[in-house]
């Protein structure tokens, strides 16, 4: 199956998913991460706001800010590049070029996932070795070049597969959280 058969496919079941059942798996993946070792020690870590078809971040962003961790989220730049903002919740978001939320902020650079614990990525799929596949753009596999933070996708448990396509410049992840747990790449 080519990159492009795979994602049309993961995005259609994505569409397919109640309202309930998105809510209900972003609350279960907040409490996966949350327990998370590396997760629980961050003092910052970087997330992604989520859209409507994408396992929901919000609980997870919350949960963290609860526990007096900062948050940092990216927004999108010309050239398929991500910066990073700290997230504050009363902060007025705009949507991004690329349909997302992005919030207003002074942006830190892209050094900012230097100094963070863990950075959680979005993927509509991660294989069992950790190959993550994204939506095509390559904005995460630039990013993620030569940060040494671990990597966590969160998917939807559907989405944990045996194999996905990849290539030699896509970024592998160190773990995967589904809804159903902690998925840790050997």
């Amino acid at each position: 199956m080519t990159k492009a058969q795979a994602r049309d496919d993961l995005l259609a079941r994505r569409r397919a998913m109640t309202p309930e059942a998105r809510a209900g798996a972003a609350d279960a993946i907040a409490l996966h991460v949350m327990a998370v070792p590396v997760v629980a020690r961050a003092r910052r870590v970087a997330c992604y706001l989520s859209m409507p078809s994408e396992p929901g971040t919000g609980p997870l962003i919350s949960g963290l800010l609860d526990r007096g961790v900062e948050v940092v989220v990216p927004i999108s730049l010309p050239g398929h590049v991500l910066d990073w903002v700290a997230y504050d919740p009363a902060s007025p978001s705009v949507t991004g070029p690329l349909g997302i939320p992005e919030p207003a902020g002074v942006r830190l650079g892209a050094g900012a996932l230097e100094s963070c614990g863990v950075v959680i990525v979005p993927a509509l799929a991660v294989d069992h070795t950790g190959h993550r596949l994204g939506r095509g753009a390559g904005y995460y596999d630039r990013a993620l070049v030569g940060v040494r933070a671990p990597l966590c996708a969160v998917v939807f448990t559907h989405e944990l597969l045996p194999e996905v396509p990849h290539e030699p410049h896509d970024i592998p992840v160190h773990m995967a959280v589904t809804p159903d747990g902690l998925f840790r790449i050997p």
